[in-house]
């Protein structure tokens, strides 16, 4: 697959790519990112802090392209270097480090197929310490259009037919019969959005699933030449089903960046409930 790498083939190339831990905390736990290991060489891609938008409460939102590109070179990346990203649970949160490479206009990034999980079921080399970069890379950031979009963006596509949004949260988060993890949150979601949870994506193995089973999928959700936008809770998982949607071949994919942490605050904005 196009977007991934085995954790085989990383330990063949381990001295050859930048590793980078792009792990976060889930929403509602309290305590700082502490992985049980970290893969060994691998710095810190840190999502929601580093690389995410100063200006704004929402949680995880993308940074401005100077920042992202500030903090890359710190990282010792350079235009020409492959990267792959991972996470501590398999896939939660490296997609979105991936995405958000694909929105800089770089396109020499992966994700870890079965991420930390596997790669310690695999024995494969683990530290407890982040690689410490001596020289600065020379990544130039090339944003790119519409690959993050926010709420009023979503708005205006929700009675659009040739647009569909999907939602990578929970079922029971979807319908609003879970409240959300987030404080002080409406529950239900954006109207005319169909939901995708993200786990879907994966095999028994805790493994992207095969081409063919994603379009399956996707073809059971009706999709079919639409443009796609993907949401969640707060832009994170809705990059996995950006992956894999582009995986199967669809074009014109965006990310709602704020997700349910904007869309279900208090507002004006429209809720719906159900299936």
């Amino acid at each position: 697959m196009k977007n991934l790498k085995s954790c085989e083939w990383l330990a063949e190339h381990l001295n050859k790519v930048h590793v980078l831990d792009a792990g976060i905390v889930k929403p509602g736990v309290k305590t700082s990112y502490a992985p049980s290991a970290i893969i060994h060489g691998a710095k810190r891609f840190d999502i929601s802090g580093a690389l995410s938008d100063p200006n704004t409460d929402l949680p995880n939102s993308m940074c401005e392209s100077t920042q992202f590109q500030a903090n890359m070179r710190q990282l010792g990346i350079n235009q020409t270097d492959t990267v792959v990203v991972y996470d501590d649970m398999g896939l939660f949160s490296a997609a979105r480090a991936w995405w958000m490479f694909k929105s800089m206009g770089f396109e020499q990034v992966y994700v870890l197929d079965g991420g930390l999980p596997r790669w310690q079921a695999l024995d494969l080399p683990c530290v407890q310490e982040y690689a410490i970069n001596q020289d600065v890379g020379d990544f130039v950031a090339k944003p790119r259009a519409n690959y993050f979009i926010d709420s009023q963006q979503v708005l205006r596509a929700i009675n659009n037919d040739a647009i569909l949004l999907l939602d990578a949260r929970g079922t029971k988060r979807f319908t609003g019969e879970d409240s959300e993890p987030r404080e002080n949150m409406r529950s239900g979601h954006i109207p005319n959005s169909k939901n995708l949870p993200y786990q879907q994506i994966l095999n028994e193995q805790g493994l992207v699933k095969s081409v063919e089973a994603l379009k399956t999928l996707f073809a059971n959700l009706g999709v079919t030449d639409q443009a796609l936008q993907f949401s969640c809770g707060s832009g994170v998982t809705a990059c996995i089903l950006a992956m894999a949607a582009d995986e199967c071949g669809f074009v014109n994919l965006a990310v709602y960046d704020g997700s349910w942490s904007e869309w279900g605050q208090p507002s004006d904005l429209p809720v719906a409930t159900g299936v």
